[in-house]
């Protein structure tokens, strides 16, 4: 292969995780809103993202596979290409989180009574934007190589944590006065696990993005 083909190539796998972590980025935040509002029609649209985000990781993965195994890659491309493998599930387990909450939507609420858990929407919606919007930079910052915001999101996990302690706390004070609806609580619970890993999988994109622009596990970074 031609060195400039090969670098199309490198450049086109970085356009398509581009493409991908968008993509999961609307799925989650479908999914969030369709949690908010109970709506099983997005909750629906969340799913078929979800369907698109799989193809889309099955076709990187063999690509960057096929790269390696043809193109033997000097040190720096291997680092892009190996992380770029990690990255990409790390964005798929993303879009099967989203995909979770929304089958939550669709199986779980028609059967629920979700009013006593009306008073925690708003937050678990404000965790759902803070976790999709770590997300969103983490794939920016891996389509501009750019270390310095990839290590801005990784800060960013902290406050996600701190909601979602809240959050659990709020829900639980809710079971405590309303046994009956101890299932809906449940789901409640469920859903706000999963979009407090969003943000878990969004940060460990951002080590791979400061990883393949320096070389170093920003980790081993020294304040």
């Amino acid at each position: 292969m031609l060195r400039a083909n090969y670098l199309q190539v490198l450049a086109d796998i970085r356009e398509d995780i581009t493409k991908m972590g968008e993509k999961t980025v609307l799925s989650v935040m479908t999914a969030v809103s369709s949690f908010a509002l109970n709506n099983v029609e997005q909750a629906q649209l969340s799913r078929q993202y979800e369907k698109e985000v799989d193809a889309m990781y099955k076709a990187i993965d063999d690509k960057c596979i096929t790269t390696i195994a043809t193109q033997q890659p000097a040190a720096a491309d291997l680092r892009f290409l190996v992380s770029t493998i990690k990255i990409a599930n790390e964005v798929e387990r993303v879009a099967d989180y989203a995909n979770n909450i929304a089958k939550i939507v669709q199986k779980k609420f028609p059967k629920l009574d979700l009013a006593s858990l009306a008073p925690v929407t708003d937050g678990v919606t404000k965790l759902g934007e803070l976790a999709a919007a770590m997300l969103a930079d983490a794939i920016r910052a891996y389509a501009l190589n750019d270390a310095e915001l990839a290590t801005q999101v990784r800060e960013r996990d902290a406050e996600v944590n701190k909601l979602n302690k809240a959050l659990i706390k709020d829900i639980l004070a809710i079971a405590m006065t309303n046994p009956q609806n101890q299932e809906a609580v449940l789901e409640y619970n469920v859903a706000i696990r999963y979009i407090e890993r969003v943000a878990d999988r969004a940060t460990n994109i951002a080590e791979g993005v400061f990883y393949i622009a320096t070389g170093f596990n920003v980790k081993d970074k020294k304040s």
